[in-house]
């Protein structure tokens, strides 16, 4: 995996983000991706004057539930470019911040650490030693932040975003809401990346799921709703033909 240079110093929110690397046909880093580039220190530098910098918005979104503690984890999520890896979690702690040594003592905060790294084998020295290299931090300087449950309610869609504050501690925050909060971001290079999706007149083809999804008008939306709720399906006639080279 590769790092691409910033393209400039512009702030964007997470959905900017997303929609301007998939404009370039490229893959928007994810929490993941910083992890795999541990190897190559020149990156690890790079990275870090991003934290410093402002904060860098990874393509990791969590999506929680208004009702209880139960989200899902999204890594690259809204790409064009590969595909999103989706992770349910039954419970994301309320982390008001929490450090990472106390979080990967419980059950439930160290579920979450593993989806956050999208490695559900990794053991607690593992995860410790990725977010404590990245960070050049020790564990007890390193704080997760998460919405409590009140805030999920009202906005339950978040980035997570990676930075430095001027305490010399490093936040992983799950906090930031993914249309609001501006930051820098970064592309990355993924040699066994395919582009599974296509667009053709705002209709999304999914040739790994083998679905297609069809834009309509709201009023279209409610009369397909109304005879589903009639006659229980609704049968839908389309000629398509689609040639992939």
């Amino acid at each position: 995996m590769n790092l691409i240079q910033r393209q400039d110093n512009k702030y964007r929110t997470q959905e900017e983000h997303i929609n301007d690397y998939n404009g370039k046909n490229q893959v928007m880093i994810s929490l993941p991706d910083t992890l795999k580039l541990l190897n190559n220190q020149e990156a690890v530098e790079s990275l870090r004057k991003d934290f410093d910098d402002r904060w860098l918005v990874t393509s990791t979104r969590v999506i929680y539930n208004p009702d209880n503690l139960s989200a899902k984890v999204i890594h690259h999520a809204g790409s064009t470019v590969t595909k999103e890896k989706v992770i349910q979690l039954k419970e994301v702690p309320e982390c008001n911040p929490t450090y990472l040594n106390k979080l990967i003592e419980t059950e439930e905060g160290l579920k979450y650490l593993k989806a956050l790294i999208d490695n559900n084998k990794a053991t607690k020295k593992q995860i410790i030693d990725l977010f404590t290299t990245l960070s050049g931090k020790e564990a007890n300087k390193i704080r997760f932040w998460t919405p409590t449950q009140s805030s999920r309610g009202s906005k339950s869609v978040r980035s997570v975003d990676l930075y430095f504050n001027v305490f010399s501690r490093f936040y992983v925050c799950g906090f930031n809401w993914f249309d609001y909060d501006d930051g820098l971001s970064r592309g990355v290079i993924i040699n066994s990346a395919k582009q599974s999706k296509f667009f053709s007149n705002k209709a999304i083809f999914d040739l790994e799921d083998k679905t297609i999804t069809i834009p309509m008008q709201k009023k279209l939306l409610k009369d397909i709703e109304k005879k589903q709720s009639e006659k229980g399906k609704v049968k839908i006639k389309w000629k398509l033909e689609v040639d992939v080279k």
